[in-house]
């Protein structure tokens, strides 16, 4: 914000001028740009940031190109309408397209371990089944192989599974595959790590995710020789279908903008409270406490349009978009990208992620002095920082890697992630050299990564992860509104 330069005058006659100038200055550059930081912080509702992620958690795993995913982009559409805003609905082009509709698998024999299967998931492009019945075995050494145990039976593996070996499986006359989940100190003991089966309408044998409890408990049972069998049946929709990418405008004086987006789909294709529908709620909460702030003239309009955008699909639909607008990408001025902003499973911590990235650092500072104002501050994070590159997300297509392999223009676009939780276990990094922040409370020189007990997983609804820590996606709503203020006006 400009000063004005003082008149000067005689010492003895300017004296009270110069203090009451002084004055005036002060409430001119800090009162009025807290004061309007404050207005907005007020106008974020814990609620309505709930309310959303449970409307959209109802809608299914809302994967691009599906009606699950349709039906979400018609509901962010509305949402961003009712907010006063401009709203463009992109369809990318046509992609193969996985909808779980009903599954349902269970131990029939022994008696004893009929109620054992909890919180399993059925695995991406998976096809239908009919109701079965199969006796389980487990496999040894995979190049030991043999077809005539293996045919007509379900597999139990440990969880990942390679093409080659799904292939091998379905060549021996495998029917079902049942995958324990890994053992993680906090994670899917009672509930599945979510794997999925390549991309194909064509893949002969259905994935079935356990919980590593679960998948532990029946290889018991097979290694003391207990016959068991599993009856199991899968009802899936695999077809062309079109992401729909939702983008609302706030214009402002210019042409260059600055992006803030989440993907809407669920990503892994289960629930996805967390990822993302905490990162969707958070936009849509961010632009409705906004475009009001400038429709009641709280602000005026702003210097730089902001577009807020929900990708129909992670990473894809990011990428149709930066070919949709190659020609414009010099008028990107910055993407700040909300990807799991609902839980944290050890620290109560704002992350700004890729501080090691150099045409980063004017954006990133931006945030990291946000956080360090507002740290600790009632309605405020616990704890902030800005961190290195982590990778995964689609703040990253935007950088010059990912616009070299969509064959655009490379321009240096600012480019950050948002979250409060990131992966399936605690991680520690180094920091970047220069980034140790005021707000942070760990070692300056490391970074302890925040994870949800429920990255991708049958469990990431909304009551064990966003109802949890609500105040997460209130933080993070924040934090980039108040760095937008700063930006854009």
């Amino acid at each position: 914000m400009s000063q004005v330069a003082p008149t000067y005058r005689p010492l003895l006659q300017t004296l009270p001028a110069i203090v009451l100038l002084g004055l005036c200055l002060s409430v001119q550059t800090t009162f009025p740009q807290s004061a309007l930081e404050s207005k907005y912080a007020g106008k974020i509702s814990q609620w309505r940031l709930l309310s959303t992620v449970r409307d959209l958690a109802k809608i299914g795993a809302r994967m691009g190109g599906t009606k699950s995913g349709d039906r979400a982009a018609t509901y962010v559409a509305k949402k961003f309408k009712e907010a006063g805003l401009t709203v463009e609905v992109m369809e990318d082009p046509e992609r193969l397209t996985f909808t779980n509709k009903k599954w349902s698998v269970r131990i029939d024999e022994p008696k004893s371990l009929r109620k054992l299967i909890r919180n399993e998931w059925l695995g991406g492009f998976s096809p239908s089944v009919p109701p079965s019945r199969a006796s389980l075995t487990t496999l040894g050494d995979e190049s030991e192989l043999e077809e005539e145990e293996l045919r007509g039976k379900a597999v139990l593996l440990n969880w990942s599974i390679s093409t080659r070996l799904y292939q091998k499986l379905a060549d021996a006359g495998a029917v079902a595959i049942l995958a324990i989940s890994p053992k993680l100190p906090n994670a899917y003991s009672d509930w599945a790590l979510i794997g999925d089966l390549k991309t194909s309408d064509d893949n002969p044998l259905p994935l079935f995710n356990l919980s590593y409890n679960n998948g532990i408990r029946l290889k018991q049972a097979l290694a003391d020789s207990v016959p068991v069998v599993v009856s199991f049946s899968t009802q899936t929709v695999i077809a062309q279908g079109r992401p729909k990418t939702v983008v609302a405008t706030l214009e402002g004086a210019d042409k260059a903008y600055f992006i803030v987006c989440a993907h809407g789909d669920s990503d892994s294709g289960g629930p996805g409270a967390d990822d993302n529908a905490s990162g969707v709620s958070g936009i849509l909460e961010l632009a409705r406490a906004m475009n009001g702030m400038v429709n009641s003239k709280i602000v005026a309009k702003p210097k730089k349009s902001i577009r807020f955008i929900v990708w129909g699909s992670e990473i894809y639909s990011t990428q149709q978009y930066i070919k949709r607008h190659e020609n414009e990408l010099p008028l990107i001025l910055g993407v700040l990208n909300f990807d799991e902003i609902g839980t944290g499973a050890e620290r109560n911590c704002l992350y700004f992620e890729s501080n090691d990235v150099e045409h980063n650092e004017k954006l990133l500072r931006v945030l990291q002095r946000v956080g360090e104002d507002y740290v600790g501050m009632r309605g405020f994070w616990a704890e902030a920082t800005t961190n290195p590159s982590q990778g995964g997300t689609d703040s990253y297509v935007f950088l010059p890697h990912g616009l070299r392999q969509l064959n655009v223009p490379v321009v240096k676009i600012p480019s950050v992630t948002i979250f409060t939780g990131a992966w399936n276990e605690l991680k520690t990094i180094g920091q970047t050299e220069g980034w140790t922040s005021k707000a942070w409370k760990g070692h300056p020189d490391s970074v302890v990564i925040d994870y949800s007990h429920y990255y991708h997983s049958s469990l990431d609804i909304p009551e064990l992860t966003t109802e949890k820590e609500p105040f997460n996606m209130v933080w993070a709503a924040k934090a980039v509104g108040i760095a937008l203020l700063r930006l854009a006006w």
